[in-house]
């Protein structure tokens, strides 16, 4: 398992603990139960990170948004490499109940966190900040820093990261909220790619030491 150590210094806008909770924001990347049941019984410790972890946010009132991919239609845009496994698992998706999230990631919970918003992208967008109105609202709320967890560490997570940063955003990644169908990807990611760009924690030492932080 890839550990990393994370130093939260509110003085430092660098950092995540820098930002108090109306401008920070959740982001619960893909997790569709299609893709869950695909990765099979490793994806369980995932969603539960990702559902202890909304609850938390709700409760700091931390934004908390829902990125999903779009199942009413199949991914297009003229230049998008084909990619059969994508336009099959989407093609399945459609009208499905297995097409929205588990309950535990949807279920009412107390905080005040506020209304909870889903942004919808076309498949062949790897980034959430590529669907439709996500970073408007982002933009539009003065959120700063964004908390990370879906599937998968290497597709929706890995790319929205960098694209995130790209748009001057704090980003953290919570390790024990992604999974990958390779568990050797998700490590050499976690380990070695984005702690580069993003700061990689575990849930537990993050909303540790975020409250911690904030409390100084």
């Amino acid at each position: 398992m890839a550990t990393n150590t994370t130093t939260f210094n509110p003085s430092d806008p660098s950092n995540p603990a820098h930002y108090n909770p109306s401008q920070t924001a959740l982001l619960l990347l893909d997790f569709h139960t299609t893709f869950l049941k695909a990765l099979g019984p490793s994806s369980s410790p995932a969603v539960t990170t990702a559902a202890n972890l909304r609850k938390w946010a709700k409760y700091q009132n931390i934004h908390v948004l829902h990125c999903l991919v779009d199942t009413s239609n199949p991914p297009s845009f003229s230049t998008c490499k084909p990619n059969n496994m994508v336009e099959e698992v989407v093609a399945s998706m459609i009208g499905s109940l297995d097409a929205g999230e588990p309950t535990s990631l949807v279920e009412n919970v107390d905080g005040d966190g506020g209304e909870e918003v889903t942004f919808i992208r076309p498949a062949c967008y790897g980034s959430a900040l590529k669907s439709p109105g996500l970073l408007q609202h982002l933009q539009k709320n003065g959120i700063k820093s964004l908390i990370l967890a879906g599937i998968s560490s290497a597709g929706v997570v890995l790319r929205t990261a960098l694209a995130a940063t790209d748009e001057e955003f704090v980003v953290t990644v919570v390790e024990d909220g992604c999974v990958e169908f390779k568990e050797q990807v998700h490590e050499v990611l976690m380990r070695d790619v984005l702690p580069a760009r993003a700061y990689v924690v575990r849930a537990g030492e993050f909303m540790e030491g975020y409250e911690r932080a904030r409390r100084v």
